[in-house]
């Protein structure tokens, strides 16, 4: 294996006009390494990045920040990462009665890992959406040991730019996998209510954070049992607000 440098060096004289012969001599390699330099025979079968956080060689992965946003939410309401030895999973759960709402997820996992494969696995009421990449954590940087809820989670700049940018899609995220649409009864009244629970003291920050951002308003409570943060939404005004850029869970 020769060095970078050398490599860098003889391509340098090849755009120069020397021939192998002439290139073999100036930095004492071989002439068929040249040659092999000069006309490369191996192309990698997939598109390699560099990662641009952890400058690992990695497998395409590419989103919009609508996307990005979304995803994020997914991840934040219920999704996790596990570790392998040589690869990371996401897997995002969504209830079962919802398969519009599977497969548009899926179809956000295929667009931002366009090269991975992306499994949807029935459970008990319900399907995972599976992906495995080594650069997982990279993308969602708020991964770590232990449940998300034993954790600080806090996002770095550049994904609170994303999410000041695009907060509908990541609202849109949170609902679709730990929230509900539901119409709320009292007598003789009935109206339409959003409702967003999780056990995080942080994500149910950065989700109220979300809906000040777009003018929704919100009334949020812990729930005695297991300490739920729930965070209802029930004015009309806001109420059509969620229905025109997050839709109902149907």
């Amino acid at each position: 294996m020769h060095p970078p440098a050398l490599k860098a060096e003889a391509l340098r004289l090849v755009d120069l006009g020397f021939n192998d012969c002439e290139i073999s001599r100036r930095i004492g390699i071989p002439r068929r390494t040249v040659m092999d330099w000069r006309r490369p025979t191996y192309l990698p079968k997939t598109p390699i990045q560099t990662c641009p956080r952890c400058g690992e060689a990695m497998k395409q992965i590419c989103f919009s920040i609508d996307d990005y946003s979304e995803l994020f939410g997914m991840y934040l309401g219920d999704g996790c990462i596990s570790e392998y030895p040589r690869t990371q999973r996401l897997r995002i759960s969504l209830d079962g009665k919802y398969p519009g709402i599977i497969d548009a997820g899926r179809a956000l996992l295929e667009r931002t890992f366009p090269l991975n494969k992306v499994d949807v696995v029935p459970f008990d009421g319900g399907h995972y959406l599976s992906v495995y990449s080594r650069h997982i954590a990279c993308l969602f940087p708020q991964h770590g040991p232990g449940s998300k809820h034993r954790r600080a989670i806090v996002p770095e700049l550049w994904q609170w730019a994303i999410l000041a940018s695009t907060p509908w899609p990541f609202i849109r995220g949170c609902i679709r996998t730990d929230g509900c649409y539901f119409v709320n009864r009292t007598g003789k009244y009935e109206y339409p209510s959003y409702h967003f629970a999780n056990m995080s003291n942080d994500i149910a920050s950065i989700f109220s954070l979300a809906l000040d951002m777009v003018g929704v308003e919100f009334r949020r409570t812990n729930g005695c049992e297991r300490r739920i943060n729930n965070i209802r939404i029930n004015r009309r005004s806001s109420v059509e607000l969620m229905r025109e850029h997050v839709g109902v869970k149907a």
